[in-house]
C-alpha cells in the first residue's frame, strides 16, 4: 500500500474513531441524567432495587453483546447477506420467557416488592438483543455515523423515560416500564437504519451449527465482563441493607465510568483486530484507559462530597468515602474489558477463562467473609478484577500463543482491502452499550 493510501486510511480510522466516541460519550453522559432523575426520584431503598435488577438484566442480555461482536465481523467479512436476524429474535424471545418465569426468584434476590418488576425487564430483553445485532451489522458496513446517532437516540429516550416516570411518580416498576418503552423506541430507529440490508428470513438457516457456535464462543468473553462489571451491586443488594445498598449503587453509576467512558475504544478494536493480532494496539489501547482514568481520580479526589451530592443529593452523602475506593475497582475494569474483548476478537478465550473463576472468588467472597459493610463487598470485587487484569497483562508482555480451533481454520479470513472504522490501535468490546450499561442503563 502506498504512503498516500496507508495516511488516507489512517485519517478516516482516526475521524471514525472520534465519531463513535462522540456518539457513546453522549450516550454516556446522558445516562447521568438518568441517574440524577431516579436517585432523587425512587430514593436510595428503591433505586438499590433499580440498580439490582438493571444489573440483573444486563447480565440476562449478554447475548447482545455477544450478537454486536458476531454481527459486526460477520457483516464486515459477507456483508449484508449475513445480516439475517432470524437467531436474535429467537433468542430475545426465550430469554424474556425465562425471565418472565423465574421473576419471583428475581424480587427475592433483590428485595424489591413486587414481582412485576423483574418482569418489566423481561419483557424488555427481546429489544436490547435485537438492537445489539443491528449495531453490531452497523458497525460491520462501516456506518459509524448512523451508528453514533444510534447511541444518541438511546441516551435521549432514557433520559425521556426517567423524567416521565419521576414527574408523575411512578416508582420501580412503573419506572422499568418506561425504560423497556425507550429500548423499544431504540430498536425502531436500528431497523429504520438497517431496513435496506437486514432481512428476516422465512426459510431455514442453513449454518445454524455454526451460528450457534460462534455466538457460544462469543458469549463466554462478553458475558464474563458484563458480569464482573455488575455482579457486585447485586451482591450488596442481598448482603447489605437496603439503603446502604443504595448508596453503593450511585457510587458505582460514578465508579464504573471509566468502562463507560474508554467504551468506545473497545469497541472500535473488533473488526481491526479480526485480521491482525498487534500487541502494540492492545497496549496502546490500555495507556490510553488508564490515562484516562487517572485524570478522572483526580477530579473525583478534589471533591468527593460535592459529585455524590451533585448526582444523587443528601441522602447519598454518607458514601462519598467509597468513590475513590470504587474508581480504582472502575479503572481495573476498563483494562480488563479492553484485554477480555482483544483476545476475543483474536479468536482466543483463556482470559474469559480467567475472568469465570474471578466471578466466582468474588461471589464466594461475599456469601462468606466481606458481607459485613459495603467496603468489603468493594474489596472482593478489586479483588476478581485484579486477578483478570494481571493475568491478561501478563499474557499480553510473555506473548502466549495459542493454535486456532477447527473454527477458526476453516473460517476463510475477510479481505484485506476492507477497511477498519480504526487503524487497529484500540480497544475492544462492542457488547456493552447496546444492552444498557451505561450507568442509566434500564
Amino acid at each position: 500500500m502506498s504512503r498516500h493510501a496507508r495516511a488516507g486510511s489512517s485519517g478516516r480510522a482516526a475521524s471514525n474513531e472520534a465519531l463513535l466516541g462522540v456518539g457513546m460519550g453522549t450516550a454516556s453522559a446522558l445516562a447521568y441524567v438518568v441517574v440524577l432523575l431516579l436517585s432523587r426520584a425512587l430514593g436510595p431503598a428503591d433505586y438499590g432495587g433499580y440498580s439490582s435488577l438493571n444489573s440483573i438484566g444486563l447480565a440476562l442480555a449478554i447475548p447482545a453483546g455477544a450478537f454486536q461482536v458476531m454481527y459486526a465481523s460477520r457483516v464486515a467479512r459477507r456483508g449484508p447477506a449475513a445480516f439475517d436476524l432470524r437467531l436474535p429474535v429467537i433468542v430475545g424471545g426465550v430469554v424474556c420467557l425465562a425471565t418472565v418465569v423465574a421473576s419471583p426468584v428475581l424480587a427475592h434476590l433483590t428485595r424489591v416488592d413486587s414481582a412485576l418488576a423483574p418482569v418489566m425487564v423481561g419483557i424488555g430483553m427481546p429489544f436490547l438483543v435485537l438492537n445489539g445485532a443491528l449495531m453490531g451489522g452497523l458497525l460491520g458496513m462501516r456506518r459509524i455515523g448512523a451508528l453514533s446517532l444510534a447511541y444518541v437516540a438511546m441516551g435521549v429516550s432514557r433520559v425521556v423515560a426517567a423524567w416521565s416516570a419521576s414527574a408523575l411518580d411512578l416508582g420501580l416498576t412503573g419506572t422499568l416500564a418506561l425504560m423497556t418503552t425507550a429500548s423499544m423506541s431504540t430498536t425502531a430507529l436500528l431497523w429504520w437504519q438497517c431496513r435496506a440490508q437486514a432481512h428476516l428470513p422465512w426459510a431455514a438457516a442453513r449454518d445454524v451449527r455454526g451460528v450457534l457456535r460462534t455466538l457460544y464462543r462469543s458469549n463466554s468473553s462478553t458475558g464474563v465482563l458484563m458480569t464482573l462489571t455488575t455482579v457486585d451491586v447485586v451482591l450488596a443488594r442481598y448482603v447489605l441493607p437496603r439503603v446502604e445498598s443504595g448508596e453503593y449503587a450511585l457510587v458505582s453509576t460514578y465508579g464504573r465510568s471509566p468502562i463507560w467512558v474508554t467504551q468506545f475504544l473497545a469497541l472500535a478494536l473488533i473488526p481491526a483486530l479480526v485480521t491482525s493480532g498487534s500487541r502494540r494496539s492492545i497496549l496502546r489501547a490500555g495507556g490510553l484507559v488508564l490515562g484516562v482514568c487517572l485524570v478522572g481520580a483526580g477530579v473525583a479526589a478534589a471533591a468527593p462530597d460535592f459529585w455524590i451530592s451533585l448526582l444523587g443529593g443528601s441522602a447519598y452523602r454518607a458514601a462519598s468515602d467509597l468513590l475513590l475506593p470504587y474508581l480504582a475497582l472502575g479503572t481495573l475494569l476498563a483494562l480488563a474489558q479492553v484485554l477480555i474483548m482483544a483476545e476475543m476478537a483474536q479468536g482466543r478465550h483463556l482470559l474469559a477463562k480467567v475472568a469465570w473463576l474471578a466471578v466466582v472468588l468474588e461471589v464466594t467472597l461475599c456469601l462468606t467473609v466481606a458481607r459485613g459493610s459495603a467496603f468489603q463487598v468493594l474489596g472482593a470485587a478489586i479483588v476478581a478484577a485484579s486477578l483478570v487484569v494481571v493475568v491478561g497483562v501478563a499474557e499480553l508482555l510473555l506473548g502466549i500463543r495459542h493454535e486456532p480451533g477447527p473454527a477458526s481454520v476453516s473460517r476463510p479470513p475477510p479481505p484485506p482491502t476492507t477497511p477498519s472504522p480504526v487503524d487497529g490501535s484500540s480497544g475492544g468490546s462492542a457488547p456493552l452499550a447496546p444492552s444498557g450499561r451505561g450507568p442509566g442503563g434500564g
